[in-house]
């Protein structure tokens, strides 16, 4: 499993945020994306989703351009800095709409009926396990910004996939919930995924499955 990326530029506002980009990540390794803000870190999570276009390069995912495969998507979770969460939703009603988005992150034959139950265990098991099931019914506005985080970071929990990208994902954690999404991290590293983060902290990681990438000294 690998994710290549070959001369990557973009351009924002007629700004070249950056130009010739390239490097590989290989199961079990995760790349830390450093810089300033306005340096493009955000833009370049994007344009590794698809969700932006580059002015120029290429990427591929097992040596097949993403905009080509289906299956990237399918392997792929993407948790933005802006949550992706609905305030006027509950914490089960925005998690149901991300599996429901996710054809339930269920593979199967059953029954429509059979996968939104086995949904809504797999939901209650996560907010459980994140301490949010008190919160179920609660609009997720209503929620600090911690616990938001932490529900955004639940899609992590809720469907396998192979890729991970994810910006500033320990923003507004605390050291419980850091902690717990550090090994979750790991874990996934450890079980041959693949991890792309930016974050003003870095995790402790072995260097041979740590990559750092530094985008230029521009300010916003």
């Amino acid at each position: 499993m690998t994710l290549t990326v070959n001369g990557l530029s973009y351009e924002r506002n007629k700004t070249l945020l950056f130009h010739g980009l390239a490097f590989q990540i290989y199961s079990g390794e995760a790349l830390h994306i450093i810089g300033p803000n306005g340096a493009g870190k955000t833009s370049l999570l994007q344009i590794l989703t698809g969700l932006l276009l580059p002015l120029a390069g290429n990427i591929l995912w097992n040596d097949v351009s993403i905009y080509n495969s289906s299956l990237f998507k399918k392997k792929l979770i993407y948790v933005s800095h802006k949550l992706g969460m609905k305030g006027i939703l509950t914490p089960y009603e925005n998690l149901y709409l991300f599996l429901v988005r996710r054809g339930l992150g269920i593979d199967s034959n059953q029954s429509f009926m059979q996968l939104k139950h086995i949904a809504k265990k797999k939901i209650d098991r996560v907010l459980e396990k994140l301490d949010l099931s008190a919160y179920k019914t609660s609009l997720t506005n209503s929620l600090s910004a911690g616990q938001q985080r932490r529900l955004a970071l639940a899609k992590l929990l809720l469907v396998e996939a192979n890729c991970w990208i994810l910006d500033e994902p320990f923003t507004s954690l605390d050291s419980k919930g850091t902690n717990f999404f550090s090994l979750l991290i790991e874990q996934h590293l450890q079980s041959g995924g693949v991890v792309i983060f930016t974050s003003h902290q870095s995790l402790s990681l072995s260097e041979k499955v740590l990559k750092r990438l530094c985008l230029g000294e521009r300010s916003a």
